[in-house]
């Protein structure tokens, strides 16, 4: 799932990529989600929430939610779902 990520923003060498899951514990909050950490050394750490658990990501959900922050960065490739 993190080279997926990886190739869904394009990101180069010094980006890391990290994916972990959190449940704030709260039932109100919505359960347990995915969150995807995108940090690199010249911009800003990103963080892009998933309202799913990890195991029920797809790649097609992981593209649709890592789509703004592509468009936000300029990255020259555009993202691209499954078929």
């Amino acid at each position: 799932m993190k080279e997926q990520a990886r190739t869904a923003i394009n990101a180069d060498d010094e980006t890391i990529v990290t994916i972990s899951e959190r449940d704030c514990g709260d039932p109100d909050c919505g359960g347990v989600r995915t969150i995807v950490l995108i940090m690199h050394p010249t911009r800003p750490t990103e963080a892009v929430k998933i309202d799913k658990p990890f195991e029920q990501i797809t790649q097609a959900d992981l593209c649709d939610a890592l789509a703004p922050l592509a468009v936000r960065t300029n990255l020259s490739e555009p993202l691209s779902k499954p078929k």
